[in-house]
């Protein structure tokens, strides 16, 4: 096609002056001692340069926007085949700030974002018992308000109760300890998951007398029963109850937080049985139409009468209805969204990192810039070159990425703790989801490190832009905006560092807390005994003696004790008491403690203490004298500067008659290491046994040494008796600490990938300061500064620049730190030892990345800098 007549009488015109141009380039080098051949080449070069420069410039009046997008793709790629380093350098930085936004968001995504794997899961809620007056949120259900919640609710089409635990599977292979639920016929019918063979639990079926059904997991399925079909039917024995297996649940079914492998049914029924206590979870399905707060009135309203129906023990409780995804999640929510929030600071970073590599790139290419705009072209030609250029590296670091991304999922998939309590965490993909979130953060990438660079390259002033031939044309138009981009990498480098700081002072602290107890050389197992054999509550104490007198007769046993719920396991039981001589307690009215059934040698095996009075001992049986022990923390909040010794106290408990205190032990943390001791009471298991126990054995060496020998011992005494859990107290106290572990070390990383980008992002900028002022260097030396005062120079820019950063990172720390409050164990969000440590710690980056270009700048030889001016 060919051009109008004016254009092309300005384009003889511009080859006119851009020849006469560069023939004084080529006479200026060969005064500069280049040879006549040398200048002769790199002149030939500058044409070739810039004949395609004007060639991709140039504007024919046919072309359409899709052409003009292809013709500067091309250009970009022939630009960037010229700059391999500097390719290779800005999608390396871009792979790493996409490839972990995609696999941080991959688990968000996961485990916050998907709905749940049920249909209309957005209907399903979790309905909690809380009392505002005691702080008690997200408590267990007492089964006579759920049955009031089941008959009076208005919002829900149907409400089930689930109660886990362990039970023995014997009569089909050897005995083993399976994670059953018990759950009222319901459940299956809110879920709306049929059975994959069989069939679920029949509304009948939740009524004493018709409740010997029981539905397995398809896991269970292909390692108990080798996948048979003929499953059905058969007969298994369920902690000694026989049980008819009628159904089988699909490949992957799990509910979240219950991982059961069998679902008894649960007869609730309006008893003294179930009358007492607070521990059934409740789950219920939306009626269509009913919206949350909906619900969440008519539960109030329903616990409001069940307040008056009984005022003594449910005045000050009501009930609160949570979505079941927000429900499953809220405990790994707020540490999610903070990793998700510092992997973003890391792709801010490697903007900002690329940015600069532009503007670096970019003054060189002022001359160019300023040869298509005599050209012709206009600055949104320009700009749309620009980003069409950046548009090239964000698709080829959104690749990279992904393909980093899935690696680095791998290993973090890979790197999960065993305990660690991320629900869903079989669902972890690269799905749709994850891509085109990886393409819109690719996008906006390509937006905040094009168009900012972009944006001043494209205001060039023509004239001096030709005039200038070497590099160093042009040093203080784009100055600041590099310097501006560095202090913003510090700034947010330091963000990352004052979280993870915080972080590691705040584990440091956790895990040199006193427990209470000592967990070295202890072995703990889990043991359970339910069925008629053992409704006899004698009959538990007669057989939870012979396992501990079988255990510690074991070689290699130093102690042996019991207890039902194992500390840092975050199982928990309390109730309410009273003194003897007040008035009966109430759960409504009572002071409440915790309450732990222990067996006599329980304290010697764990090393706690005992600071007052005595231990039990086998002479506290059923039908003695019914006594307790309790903790330093008890007498402190409820017996101030008394002797407890002897007094007696009513506890809402399986014990009738008042218990005396006859011990006082030490302090010891029971739910997890953060929390604080709180006030306990202490019961002998033989005065209020319990079916199920963690046995708590101290080894006289390596407690892993005695494992077969115990179970072989408890084997002795039942071999149907199934044994599950079985760990060390140092590795149970260490899953307790494993999600906030893990959070360290993925921020701590983060962190140092962050320092890293920010300290390339100071040594390439003053690097190329050097570059651009040799000429002044070598001045100043010549007029007498010494190699000190030049290398000072030069570090005195790369600590401006990062002060600058750490200043404003410092005032971001203070408002964004905040955040980790809840994360953090006994430390301040504005600690100013890690605030200082961390900013103290950047400078010092910014040192050793300012000392190589400082020790270049004091390497500079005037003569030989100042010959070619």
């Amino acid at each position: 096609m060919k051009f109008p007549l004016w254009r092309r009488k300005q384009d003889e015109q511009l080859d006119d002056e851009i020849k006469s141009h560069l023939e004084m380039a080529k006479r200026d080098r060969v005064d500069r001692g280049a040879s006549p051949d040398d200048a002769e080449r790199a002149a030939r070069r500058q044409l070739g340069n810039v004949t395609l420069v004007k060639e991709t410039t140039r504007e024919t009046w046919g072309w359409t926007s899709l052409e003009r997008f292809t013709q500067d793709l091309r250009y970009g790629l022939r630009c960037f085949r010229r700059s391999p380093g500097f390719t290779f350098i800005a999608v390396l930085t871009l792979t790493l700030g996409i490839g972990a936004n995609t696999a941080i968001f991959s688990v968000v995504n996961a485990v916050l974002l998907r709905p749940l794997p049920f249909p209309e899961s957005a209907g399903l809620v979790r309905i909690w018992e809380y009392s505002p007056s005691r702080d008690y949120h997200r408590n267990a259900v007492n089964p006579w308000n759920f049955l009031d919640w089941r008959e009076r609710n208005r919002s829900f089409e149907q409400v089930a109760a689930m109660l886990g635990g362990p039970v023995n599977l014997t009569g089909s292979g050897e005995p083993v300890s399976v994670p059953a639920t018990r759950v009222s016929p319901e459940f299956f019918s809110i879920l709306r998951i049929p059975a994959f063979l069989g069939r679920t639990l029949l509304p009948e079926e939740g009524v004493p007398g018709q409740d010997q059904s029981v539905v397995i997991s398809y896991g269970l399925w292909q390692k108990r029963f080798g996948g048979e079909r003929d499953v059905l039917n058969r007969k298994i024995l369920v902690d000694g109850m026989p049980r008819t297996i009628v159904g089988v649940m699909p490949a992957g079914f799990s509910f979240p937080h219950d991982k059961a492998d069998l679902w008894i049914p649960l007869p609730i029924m309006r008893t003294e049985e179930w009358r007492r206590g607070r521990y059934l979870t409740v789950l219920a399905r939306l009626k269509p139409g009913v919206t949350l707060p909906m619900a969440s009135e008519d539960m109030t309203r329903v616990a409001a009468q069940s307040a008056v129906d009984r005022p003594a023990y449910n005045k000050l409780w009501s009930a609160e209805v949570i979505p079941e995804l927000e429900d499953s999640t809220i405990h790994v929510r707020l540490p999610l969204l903070v990793l998700l929030a510092a992997v973003g600071f890391v792709l801010l970073i490697a903007c900002a990192n690329v940015a600069n590599l532009l503007l670096m790139r970019g003054t060189g290419r002022l001359r160019e810039i300023a040869v298509r705009t005599a050209l012709g072209a206009t600055r949104g030609r320009i700009l749309r070159q620009l980003l069409s250029e950046c548009l090239l590296l964000t698709l080829a670091g959104c690749a990279a990425g992904i393909a980093a991304g899935y690696w680095g999922l791998q290993a973090l998939l890979a790197a999960l703790p065993g305990d660690l309590p991320l629900p869903r965490v079989e669902s972890i993909s690269l799905d749709a989801r994850v891509f085109g979130f990886t393409l819109l953060v690719s996008i906006l990438t390509s937006i905040v490190f094009g168009l900012l660079p972009a944006i001043p390259l494209s205001r060039v002033e023509l004239h001096d832009a030709l005039k200038k031939g070497s590099l160093r044309g042009g040093v203080g138009t784009n100055q600041k905006y590099r310097r501006a981009f560095v202090s913003a990498q510090v700034a947010l480098a330091l963000l990352l560092l004052a979280g993870a700081g915080l972080m590691i002072r705040s584990f440091a602290r956790l895990i040199s807390v006193d427990p209470g107890f000592h967990p070295e050389r202890v072995l703990t197992m889990q043991v359970s005994f339910a069925g008629p054999q053992f409704e006899d509550p004698a009959k538990q104490v007669e057989y939870m003696n012979q396992l501990l007198m079988a255990v510690e007769n074991t070689p290699g046993v130093q102690d042996a004790g019991s207890i039902h719920f194992l500390p840092m396991t975050e199982r928990i039981s309390g109730s309410c008491f009273a003194r003897a001589e007040e008035p009966q307690p109430t759960p409504s009215a009572s002071p409440s403690a915790r309450f732990l059934i222990i067996s006599p040698r329980y304290f010697n095996a764990m090393g706690t203490p005992m600071l007052a009075g005595r231990a039990f001992t086998q002479s506290d049986r059923i039908g003695g004298s019914s006594i307790a022990i309790v903790n330093r923390a008890f007498v402190q909040r409820f017996f101030p500067g008394e002797n407890v010794l002897g007094k007696r106290l009513n506890v809402c408990w399986t014990i009738k008659n008042p218990v005396e205190i006859v011990g006082v032990a030490g302090d010891a943390r029971q739910a997890t290491l953060r929390e604080s001791p709180q006030p306990t009471i202490f019961l002998p298991s033989a005065q209020a046994p319990m079916d199920f126990g963690t046995l708590v054995i101290r080894a006289k060496d390596d407690p892993r040494q005695i494992v077969r020998s115990v179970e072989t011992a408890i084997h002795g005494v039942n071999p149907d008796q199934a044994i599950t859990g079985v760990q060390t107290m140092e590795e149970v106290v260490s899953d307790s600490v494993a999600q906030s572990r893990f959070q360290l070390l993925l921020l701590t990383i983060f962190a140092v990938i962050a320092a890293l980008l920010a300290s390339i992002g100071v040594y390439g900028v003053v690097s190329y300061s050097v570059t651009q002022r040799t000429q002044e260097i070598a001045i100043r030396v010549a007029l007498g500064a010494s190699r000190s005062a030049v290398a000072g120079l030069v570090l005195r820019e790369g600590l401006l620049m990062a002060g600058l950063g750490v200043v404003a990172g410092l005032a971001g720390a203070l408002a964004l730190t905040r955040v980790l409050r809840t994360l953090l164990f006994e430390m301040s969000p504005t600690d100013p030892v890690t605030l200082v440590s961390v900013s103290c710690l950047l400078l010092s980056v910014a040192v050793v990345a300012a000392i190589l270009p400082a020790r270049r700048a004091m390497r500079v030889d005037p003569v030989a800098a100042l010959r070619y001016e």
